[in-house]
């Protein structure tokens, strides 16, 4: 059994029932919030429904929620957008230096059921599918519920190669680019980002709402040093369990420059 990593209670699912109605989500901007931002250590709760409908053993006929620790509901897929904020991007002034985003996803159950690592060029943006790129490989044993939390890490490249450490004259399947979340790395940033879902969100007294919403990650600054350590050492535990699960992938041709 791997060590937990507690998911703190504001970051729980619903933190979202907060906000009274889609209507109130569309029109009124967003407030600035303490640990929101651009950050070393960016932290985000999820919840990503493969088939896009509300599944029966949760909601009424009606569709509303009946757990009311869970007012809200992921009705479809979920998009993480992480942008690198940092360096030059354009040959013409100088070196173009791309910054690693160490992405280590976690379930309900609290437990890592993948990790990878994957460059971002400055002023790009990458946009990953939660179903397609950080669920559809999960490795812990366990089956991806399709909610829990994200850890992502800015650094910088800290394996050109993608030699795996600890299988010679083999490449660590995790890392792309350089950026390889399963061995140690020097703090590079900060990184920029948020969540995008679409949920059925219920109010009391009002009913039930669609609606897409988009929440910035929690930046930690640059993290703590024992949950730095674990997340390396669990996602190596990961990729060396030789079944080639646990892994997540970057999405293709989303790390340009602008």
């Amino acid at each position: 059994m791997s060590i937990s990593l507690r998911k703190p209670k504001w970051l729980t699912k619903g933190a979202l029932a907060l906000v009274a109605g889609a209507a109130f989500l569309a029109s009124a901007a967003m407030p600035a919030r303490a640990g929101m931002g651009p950050g070393n250590a960016l932290f985000g709760s999820y919840e990503s429904d493969p088939s896009g409908i509300l599944t029966s053993s949760s909601v009424r006929t009606d569709g509303i929620s009946t757990d009311p620790a869970d007012p809200e509901i992921g009705i479809g897929d979920a998009i993480l957008r992480l942008i690198d904020p940092v360096g030059n991007a354009n040959f013409s002034f100088g070196p173009v230096v791309n910054e690693c985003a160490m992405i280590y996803v976690f379930d309900d159950d609290e437990e890592m059921g993948e990790c990878c690592g994957c460059p971002i060029t400055p002023a790009g943006m990458n946009t990953f599918s939660f179903q397609a790129n950080l669920l559809s490989n999960w490795g812990n044993g366990n089956v991806a519920t399709g909610d829990g939390m994200i850890a992502v890490r800015a650094a910088v490249i800290n394996n050109t190669k993608c030699t795996s450490f600890g299988f010679p004259n083999k490449l660590s399947p995790a890392c792309n680019g350089g950026c390889d979340p399963s061995t140690g790395y020097d703090v590079n940033g900060p990184l920029l980002g948020s969540i995008v879902e679409p949920l059925e969100i219920t109010t009391s007294g009002v009913g039930s709402q669609s609606n897409v919403v988009e929440i910035p990650l929690f930046s930690d600054a640059a993290g703590d040093v024992t949950n730095n350590h674990y997340l390396i050492t669990q996602c190596t535990a990961l990729v060396g369990n030789g079944s080639g699960t646990g892994i997540c992938n970057c999405p293709t041709g989303s790390s340009s420059g602008l």
